[in-house]
């Protein structure tokens, strides 16, 4: 388990998981990362957060069709770093994916560190918890990439609550199930024996979606539903009332409508550039 601080300048910070890109698989929706990409950049108090699964990365012993890629792995890498680029400078750590270790199981050598190193971000493992710092509030946050889910709404929202048995934090990040969701915050109470009074505390938990269309592909074949991209970001205010520092997330949820095509061209592009 590692730890990561960071302190804003500012009262105000957002986080932006990029998390289940998926670059190289034919259902990646290009335009929609480019579209988020595009908000970080404008966005004065935005910061991002790599949570895995950057690259499709099927190799020939996991799940998935290695030979409908339309990038090989470390075109993948390099296709993920050249889309970041714009926010490079915005980018705090990266923790591992699923897709990504299937990588390191197979060859030693890890897809998201090496994308982490050429971003130039720490590489942080399996997860991490961050402390970030807003104005003079304090907030605690844990990181993972999330594990297997199911299929039905209900069954990936008890695979993200799972987190909450031993973990402590004011917000809790997890994905893999494709889906951004903010969950209903949960109240913890505690005794305050400085202040002699009960102390409430609310938990945050979000699942911070993909950019993968699922209406083909993997999904069609095992006839699940359908998802369209979405991704999230959370905004931590940091201000004082009465002396007390006082704690205010919001969670802003970003759709696709599914109404474009998707940027197949991108990756054709990307390979008589670089070779392949």
């Amino acid at each position: 388990m590692n730890y990561f601080h960071f302190k804003s300048k500012d009262n105000t910070l957002r986080i932006y998981p990029l998390v289940c890109m998926h670059l190289g698989a034919s259902q990646c929706d290009v335009k929609f990362i480019r579209d988020h990409i595009a908000r970080i950049k404008a966005d004065p108090n935005g910061r991002w957060v790599y949570m895995g699964d950057g690259g499709e990365c099927v190799t020939k012993s996991s799940k998935g069709s290695i030979y409908s890629q339309l990038l090989s792995p470390s075109m993948q890498v390099e296709a993920c770093a050249d889309l970041l680029e714009p926010v490079r400078d915005k980018g705090l750590f990266g923790i591992r994916g699923n897709h990504g270790h299937r990588v390191y199981k197979d060859s030693g050598l890890s897809f998201d560190m090496a994308l982490c190193n050429k971003l130039g971000v720490p590489y942080l493992g399996p997860a991490t918890f961050a402390n970030f710092v807003v104005g003079r509030t304090s907030y605690d946050c844990y990181f993972h990439h999330g594990t297997d889910s199911g299929i039905g709404l209900r069954s990936k929202i008890s695979s993200a609550e799972g987190f909450a048995r031993f973990i402590d934090a004011d917000a809790i990040f997890t994905a893999h199930s494709h889906v951004a969701i903010e969950l209903q915050p949960a109240t913890t109470l505690a005794c305050d024996n400085n202040k002699q009074k009960i102390r409430t505390k609310l938990r945050h938990q979000y699942i911070c979606g993909s950019a993968y269309d699922s209406r083909t592909g993997y999904a069609e074949e095992k006839g699940y539903p359908p998802l369209l991209p979405s991704y999230l970001s959370v905004q931590f205010d940091g201000w004082i009332v009465e002396g007390d520092a006082q704690r205010g997330q919001q969670c802003h949820i970003y759709r696709s409508d599914g109404q474009h095509e998707l940027e197949h061209e991108y990756a054709i592009k990307y390979v008589d550039i670089h070779g392949g």
